[in-house]
């Protein structure tokens, strides 16, 4: 059968009034159950599927979460991606993820198509580019709940925070690799404009000058490309340029890490052995490369999970309680594998 079956081809077969076919497909009490069976009978039978917008216009909710986030091909966006849907799909919500390609323009154009009520909510990390922040308290203002994750220059009133301790995580990695009998620590990473890598350059700093030790300007790379094959030439230019090599590298994020593997071996460096490095994400891939991944562990499907129970409570009024709260910090540690001694 044609899939454009209405509710008034329904009614019609069934010798119903629109109303109780519309009841009846809503699962209404007033509806009696031996007609609800008939009437889902007869729109499977017939194709019948519903208009899920004219359904948001009648009930003011559309069941869909809109995502903003800055890149699609960075993993730990992925990962969190993967944890909202997680959560969604368990309370017949679905996600709509629109990538602003690190640029603001396209952010707040993201910002104002959900904000139009394509969504009952929005679930947000910025661009490394982001000053403003009138596009989300103008959501905000509009009663659309928000939840802001990973790169957050700001507290926004109103919205909720999801993050972790990215300056203590970073002090913790750089601790261990000084401890570890390491005096010269590269450090390499994006742009210096993301408020999390410059977090995590703070405790890469303050570790050096609890433990005094320099920090060598020359060891220090903020790639200022976005995409990977740019990234991998930046790292591998960076590197074979040092006229001293350090004894170690941290990494803001796993995938520099894996560049900046790449490159020492490409350039005859074996890992630990000669140079040890330490990344930071523990994404599923860390531990799939030869030697695998030393990284610090940051829960990003977690960070995607508590991120949508946390707008799904406020779109549906207690639907979590232990999750009532503005701002939630998760725990991160430190996983030792092959790329560290």
């Amino acid at each position: 059968m044609t899939s454009n079956i209405r509710l008034e081809d329904l009614a019609r077969a069934l010798k119903l009034s629109i109303a109780t076919i519309s009841r009846a497909m809503s699962d209404s009490p007033r509806v009696k159950p031996e007609t609800k069976a008939r009437v889902i009978a007869k729109a499977k039978e017939l194709g019948y599927r519903p208009n899920q917008i004219a359904k948001s216009l009648s009930s003011g909710k559309t069941n869909v979460i809109g995502v903003i986030i800055p890149r699609y091909d960075e993993p730990f966006f992925i990962e969190v991606c993967r944890g909202i849907d997680h959560i969604a799909r368990k309370f017949d919500y679905r996600i709509v993820i629109s990538s602003s390609r690190n640029s603001f323009k396209f952010e707040k154009e993201n910002a104002l198509a959900f904000e139009k009520g394509v969504v009952d909510g929005v679930i947000m990390s910025f661009t490394h580019k982001t000053q403003s922040f009138e596009h989300v308290e103008e959501m905000i203002d509009r009663n659309m709940p928000v939840v802001l994750f990973d790169n957050i220059p700001k507290t926004i009133e109103g919205a909720g925070h999801i993050s972790i301790d990215d300056y203590q995580a970073a002090y913790q990695a750089t601790e261990f690799l000084i401890k570890n009998n390491n005096n010269s620590i590269g450090y390499i990473s994006g742009s210096i404009l993301k408020s999390v890598f410059n977090t995590r350059f703070e405790g890469f700093l303050k570790a050096h000058q609890d433990y005094r030790l320099d920090v060598d300007d020359s060891n220090v790379l903020n790639c200022k490309s976005y995409h990977q094959e740019h990234e991998y030439q930046e790292v591998f230019s960076f590197l074979s340029k040092l006229k001293t090599m350090p004894d170690a590298f941290f990494c803001s994020t796993d995938n520099y890490a894996m560049l900046c593997i790449k490159s020492l071996m490409k350039l005859g460096y074996t890992i630990p052995s000669d140079i040890e490095v330490i990344g930071f994400g523990n994404l599923h891939y860390s531990s799939l490369f030869t030697p695998e991944l030393t990284s610090v562990s940051q829960p990003s499907f977690s960070m995607g999970e508590s991120a949508a129970e946390m707008l799904l409570n406020n779109i549906e009024k207690g639907k979590y309680e232990d999750n009532d709260k503005s701002a939630l910090i998760l725990p991160t540690k430190i996983v030792f594998r092959g790329t560290t001694r």
